[in-house]
C-alpha cells in the first residue's frame, strides 16, 4: 500500500471516529438505536441516509448503519450535525414505529415533528416533504459537544492534508488511545471538553504521553 493510499485512510478513519463519537453523545441524551457510521462520497443530492436493515453485528446485536456523504463535508461542521441529526430522527422513528416516510422517500408531518424534537428546523421542499434541514443558533448550542466533535474531524483531515503537502503534522494536536487501540488525534480542548468515547469498545479516548 502506498504512502497517498494510507493518507486518505487516515482522513476517513479520523472523519468516522469523529462522528461515531458525536452519535454516542446523541444516543446518549436521545435513547436513539446504536448504528455503524459510514462516509462515502454519493452524487446528487444525498446527504445521508439510514438503513432500516440490521447488516452490523457485535456479538449477539445487530445494529444500523447511517452513512454520511463526504461531498458536502464543504459546508462546514454545523450542517454536517444538521445532516447526522436528520438520520437519526429517521432511527427514532423507526424504533419507535412511526412512518416517517414513505415508500418514494416523501417525508412527513410525523417525521418532521421527530426532527425538530431533536431541534432541527425543518422545511418542506417539493418532491420530498418535510426535508430540508437547518440547524439554528440554539440547536448548536443544544448540541455543542456533537459539533465540537465533527469540528475537531474536519479540522483534522485539513490537518492530514497538509501533512501530506509539506511532510509534517501539527504538533499541537495530541493522539488519544481507546481500550481496543484505536487511534485518534484532536487538540488538547476538545479532548478534555468533550471526552470522546470509541463506540467499538465504549472506553473514552486517552492521551497518549
Amino acid at each position: 500500500m502506498n504512502t497517498e493510499t494510507l493518507t486518505k485512510s487516515e482522513r476517513l478513519s479520523v472523519i468516522v471516529a469523529a462522528l461515531e463519537s458525536a452519535h454516542a453523545v446523541i444516543q446518549e441524551k436521545t435513547g436513539a438505536p446504536r448504528a455503524t457510521i459510514n462516509v462515502a462520497r454519493k452524487t446528487g443530492r444525498t446527504m445521508g441516509h439510514f438503513t432500516h436493515a440490521t447488516p452490523w453485528i457485535a456479538g449477539e446485536e445487530k445494529f444500523h448503519e447511517i452513512m454520511i456523504s463526504a461531498n458536502y463535508f464543504t459546508r462546514g461542521a454545523r450542517a454536517v450535525l444538521g445532516t447526522l441529526l436528520h438520520e437519526i430522527a429517521h432511527s427514532i422513528d423507526l424504533q419507535n414505529g412511526i412512518q416517517g416516510t414513505s415508500g418514494d422517500g416523501y417525508h412527513n408531518q410525523k417525521f418532521k415533528a421527530t426532527a425538530e424534537s431533536l431541534g432541527l428546523t425543518i422545511t418542506q421542499a417539493k418532491g420530498i416533504g418535510w426535508s430540508v434541514t437547518e440547524v439554528s443558533d440554539a440547536c448548536a448550542e443544544r448540541w455543542a459537544e456533537a459539533l465540537a466533535l465533527i469540528e475537531n474531524g474536519l479540522a483534522l483531515m485539513a490537518d492530514t492534508e497538509q501533512a501530506k503537502k509539506t511532510g509534517g503534522r501539527n504538533k499541537n494536536l495530541k493522539v488519544a488511545e481507546c481500550r481496543c487501540g484505536e487511534k485518534i488525534r484532536l487538540s488538547a480542548s476538545v479532548l478534555e471538553k468533550c471526552a470522546p468515547m470509541c463506540n467499538a469498545c465504549g472506553c473514552k479516548f486517552i492521551a497518549k504521553a
